[in-house]
């Protein structure tokens, strides 16, 4: 007999899914299955500043950057691209999102990219619950003394909008509930639904505005140090 977990889901029907959501792209990827490289860790550890530092400087380096500030907030738009990604994927196909809980779901960083993988999938709890909950809150309190809340918030909802854009669910109910939100409510100018803080991407070599940046264009001074 099949075993099935809590939610009435075997972990190969829920394997099949994260297989089938990967086809989309590679922030919808989530690997699945026993992991024999010592690489992987719960994605618990990020929180951990010796961790995080490293990984941080890790991105900092792919992207030739020298404001640490830069690198984080690119590797946390990465990471919270990936969590809505996984989230709003299979909620659409399933009506559930997967089960991503800070010490099941791992990670490891590739060339300053990260990978994630769950070794035995299921069904979880609401988007709010698995994404914004058990990681997203937690993660920007620990990040905090490298890189403004404000932002990594700010990144936190243009990643939402932008897996919801891939699936077809930004105007859909739960994607509407998360934007009320009290910890992303504020996050956008309510009339232009464009960010009311910046990424930092165009401090980068490659530089450049997002669509929904606050900047018209790439500033030719950099802003005040603290209100980004």
């Amino acid at each position: 007999m099949q075993a099935t977990n809590a939610f009435g889901q075997s972990s190969s029907d829920a394997a099949m899914l994260l297989a089938r959501l990967s086809e989309s792209g590679m922030y919808f990827t989530l690997g699945t299955g026993p992991v024999a490289d010592d690489d992987w860790q719960p994605t618990a550890t990020l929180r951990r500043p010796a961790v995080r530092d490293r990984v941080v400087e890790e991105v900092a380096r792919q992207l030739d950057v020298d404001e640490i500030r830069v690198a984080a907030s690119t590797l946390f738009f990465g990471f919270a691209a990936r969590l809505w990604s996984v989230a709003a994927g299979t909620r659409q196909v399933d009506g559930r999102c997967v089960s991503i809980g800070p010490q099941e779901l791992l990670w490891r960083s590739v060339n300053g990219s990260l990978q994630l993988h769950i070794e035995e999938p299921r069904m979880g709890r609401s988007a709010r619950t698995e994404v914004l909950d058990n990681h997203i809150d937690p993660c920007i309190e620990a990040w905090r003394d490298i890189v403004a809340p404000g932002l990594l918030w700010g990144n936190t909802t243009s990643a939402l909008l932008g897996a919801a854009g891939v699936t077809g669910d930004t105007n859909s109910r739960w994607v509407t509930a998360l934007l009320n939100d009290p910890r992303l409510q504020l996050t956008l100018e309510p009339n232009t639904h464009r960010r009311r803080s910046c990424c930092l991407f165009y401090r980068t070599p490659a530089g450049g505005v997002c669509g929904d940046c606050p900047f018209p264009c790439a500033p030719s001074a950099p802003p005040a140090t603290g209100t980004m």
